[in-house]
């Protein structure tokens, strides 16, 4: 079998994908891998052949390791105090007063476990790697995004097989102990020491910041401007040791070691071990998983003299770290890593054969970095969403001088044990390369902005990669017959028919009541327009809830500009994330209930010369066709008397078949005034001031008896929102509540039969869905497509034999 981790790779990961989005009965899936297994055994017996039974051997483990490494050891302890006893395994990160830590735990309580936690701790006092720490504190589950394809922490760290976080105070810490540190680790200690001290000495502050961030595998030695601007010009990728540095640092290696004579199979073996050292050292980080294993079958198989085959390597590579850890499918890195190669290995060949009679270094480099370009756009569109042209120019001059420096800055480190002096001559040369190259990078940023574009779908991802197959001829379509052409013709133009139809039918409005927190935010889509109603924010801390989550949302989404944005009232948890969108979208207008001409939202917005409408009682907007929106709060001969939240906009969205309550930070005495004078039919309410008692009176619910109420508030907040006392109020009158703190993004789509629901999170996790709701609930589109797809195979089967080994036609 030609290939063999290849094809199986495949059945492996789409069960790790089915056990990760659907929820599965592990017992139904370990029953399914014993009869399978039990089957492969029986055609061994039999001498029968496997390769079906194979697929669903390992289409089974990959569901079933996906599901037994989901859980945490220790979740039986989530959200309770206890004592604890860890070593520290690695530092995360370094503020000025917390650090973050991984500690691999021992004890917990009375119980032996083992497995690791991060550890926040508040204060200056700084911990080594392999410290004994006895400590107590409170367990969480940890933060999960609450909008779709954005940054998920809880994913991140299970990629890491970390489940667990927990944060305390310097004084928490009961007993240090530094004396009895195992091997691995005071090699690990000594080894992040010595580097830390070898750079800081003989590079510049950015330049020793840059060597220690790609050496150690740690970003948190770089500043965040820096890695944003790697990140633009699509340069992320070499801040970490990838498969081409690490080729490139063995083939120094045994280009040196051969020139003092050391034979070759010992050549090898020196290498594998510095490598494999090397790896051991820095944790093991996914890409140097992928590399050195790729580069240890390589080297080996030179020396056994057989074939080296490197698409089946880099599947066997793929393979052991997905069942060493599943989650490793979800990160970015391990994407990045393994596209990176497979378009190397793939593209890089297709464009070589594009420059010819040109075949030398300039050309084989060019064709390398396109081919990697090629194959890593969508996914870096896809987390990041953005795109720059300059990015194959800046990896054609960034690689190889990164490449020279990597190099330097490891001869370094050898002499840094062997000839110390040495390096007084050698780290100014890596200084003057990182400097030089610091100096053309800044000279780029900036030169042509980024394309902002969405996040494409998975099918949108495939299609791309098929067309980047047939146009580089790897998929060579000229062996299909006339006829079989017309068929693909034929079939697409149906698939691009049906896709218009539904799109020209599609008069749908979306509200999106995002996950910003404790404040608001709500995207309301027609088919035309994009309308945002808040903006979200922090009152406390330095995260910022525009950039990190509004922003970014919004982008995934696709909405490079808002038709309107309305601000409710001038308190930061509703408007401060106007600032981010500012500089990343096109706004057309912003509305308002009054002006705080000293508050520095308002006066961005005046600076950026976006126009700025007041809106009172009594006006109406058209958004679009059959939706408006009507201001019934506030008066103009009233806003003065009023508090800032009492001075919020309140609306009503309405279409043909609903009516939305719109409602701002309101209190009661508003409240009353709306429920004497207005008599409203409400489907929906958003839930006036996050549910705050001050609130939500049963004057108000009793006049609109709403069927839905959905809460924007952030998880654990220290306001006690909701209040039982108002959820109880609503639950009373029949009311269903969603809230954003439990349910994270809350999707409403109106629509000619009313409105439907959807939650992105339940009770508080991403929320799996059922194979059998989902087979229910997509029914129709399920038997069109499956419909579709028997027909198309009917017909191939029709038009094509194979005949002297060509396709032809009966």
């Amino acid at each position: 079998m030609n290939r063999p981790f290849t094809i199986f790779l495949l059945p492996l990961i789409a069960g790790i994908l089915l056990s990760y989005y659907f929820t599965i009965d592990k017992m139904i899936v370990l029953f399914l891998l014993f009869i399978s297994i039990l089957g492969f055994i029986y055609n061994i017996v039999k001498e029968r052949n496997n390769f079906k039974v194979l697929i669903l051997v390992f289409f089974s483990l990959g569901t079933f390791i996906t599901i037994i490494n989901t859980d945490s050891q220790l979740s039986e302890y989530y959200d309770k105090r206890i004592e604890s006893i860890g070593i520290v395994d690695e530092i995360i990160s370094k503020d000025e007063d917390k650090i973050r830590y991984i500690v691999r735990m021992s004890r917990v309580d009375d119980k032996a476990v083992n497995e690791k936690i991060v550890l926040n701790i508040l204060g200056k006092e700084e911990f080594d790697i392999g410290d004994k720490l006895l400590f107590n504190g409170e367990l969480r589950k940890p933060d999960i995004n609450g909008n779709p394809k954005l940054y998920n922490y809880r994913l991140n760290l299970m990629t890491e097989k970390i489940y667990s976080t927990m944060t305390i105070k310097e004084y928490s810490i009961r007993n240090i102990d530094k004396t009895s540190k195992p091997i691995r680790y005071k090699l690990k200690d000594k080894f992040t020491k010595d580097i830390e001290k070898l750079y800081d000495k003989y590079l510049d502050k950015d330049n020793s910041s840059l060597m220690k961030s790609i050496i150690l595998g740690k970003s948190f030695y770089l500043e965040e401007e820096n890695v944003d601007l790697y990140r633009d010009l699509g340069l992320a990728h070499i801040l970490a040791v990838s498969g081409l540095h690490i080729g490139i640092i063995s083939g120094f290696f045994i280009f040196i070691f051969s020139r003092l004579g050391i034979k070759r199979r010992v050549n090898i073996l020196l290498t594998l071990g510095m490598l494999w050292t090397y790896a051991y050292v820095i944790g093991f980080p996914t890409s140097i998983l992928r590399a050195n294993i790729m580069i240890t079958i390589l080297l080996y198989s030179q020396i056994i003299h057989e074939p080296y085959d490197s698409i089946n390597s880099l599947s066997f590579a793929m393979f052991l770290l997905l069942i060493i850890n599943p989650y490793y499918l979800f990160s970015i890195g391990f994407q990045l890593s393994f596209i990176a190669s497979f378009s190397i290995i793939v593209f890089t060949p297709r464009i070589n054969d594009l420059f010819y009679p040109i075949n030398n270094y300039i050309s084989n480099s060019l064709a390398s970095i396109i081919g990697v370009q090629i194959g890593i756009i969508p996914i870096q569109i896809y987390y990041f969403n953005s795109f720059n042209v300059l990015s194959i120019l800046a990896n054609l001059i960034f690689i190889p001088v990164l490449s020279l420096a990597l190099i330097i800055a490891f001869v370094m480190i050898i002499f840094n044990y062997m000839f110390s002096y040495m390096n007084i001559l050698i780290g100014p040369i890596l200084n003057f390369i990182l400097a030089f190259q610091s100096r053309i990078l800044h000279n780029l940023d900036g030169i042509i902005d980024n394309w902002i574009i969405f996040s494409p779908e998975i099918i949108s991802i495939v299609v791309y990669y098929i067309l980047i197959f047939v146009i580089l001829r790897i998929i060579d379509i000229n062996i299909f017959s006339k006829d079989m052409s017309k068929v693909f013709v034929l079939s697409l133009a149906l698939i691009l028919v049906f896709n218009l139809f539904i799109f020209i039918g599609d008069s749908n409005t979306e509200l999106h009541f995002i996950d910003v927190g404790q404040g608001d935010s709500l995207l309301i889509r027609t088919k035309n327009k994009n309308y945002l109603m808040d903006t979200g924010g922090s009152l406390f801390g330095n995260f910022n809830i525009g950039k990190n989550i509004t922003l970014p949302y919004l982008q995934k989404l696709g909405v490079r500009s808002l038709d309107a944005v309305f601000i409710t009232h001038f308190h930061e948890d509703h408007c401060e994330g106007l600032s981010a969108l500012i500089e990343g979208l096109d706004i057309d207008v912003v509305f308002g209930t009054h002006s705080l001409v000293d508050d520095p939202i308002y006066e961005e917005v005046h600076n950026k010369k976006i126009p700025y409408k007041e809106l009172k009682t009594g006006d109406k907007l058209k958004l679009d066709n059959n939706l408006q929106l009507l201001v019934i709060w506030p008066d103009e001969d009233l806003n003065s008397k009023y508090s800032e939240n009492n001075m919020s906009l309140v609306s009503v969205l309405s279409d043909s078949k609903a009516n939305i309550l719109l409602t701002g930070d309101m209190e009661k005495e508003v409240e009353n005034i709306i429920s004497s004078k207005y008599l409203i039919d409400v489907d929906i309410i958003k839930v006036p001031h996050h549910g705050s008692n001050t609130s939500s009176t049963e004057d108000l619910l009793e006049s609109i008896m709403p069927d839905i109420g959905v809460i924007s508030l952030g998880k654990n907040n220290m306001y006690g929102h909701p209040d039982k006392e108002v959820v109880s109020r609503y639950e009373d009158i029949g009311t269903k509540i969603y809230r954003t703190d439990e349910s994270g993004l809350v999707k409403t789509v109106l629509d000619s039969n009313g409105y439907t629901i959807d939650t992105y999170l339940e009770n508080g996790n991403r929320k799996k869905l059922s194979l059998k709701d989902f087979l229910y609930d997509n029914i129709l589109v399920l038997s069109f497509y499956s419909i579709y797809y028997v027909v198309i195979y009917i017909l191939l089967k029709i038009t094509y034999t194979w005949s002297d080994g060509r396709i032809g036609l009966y």
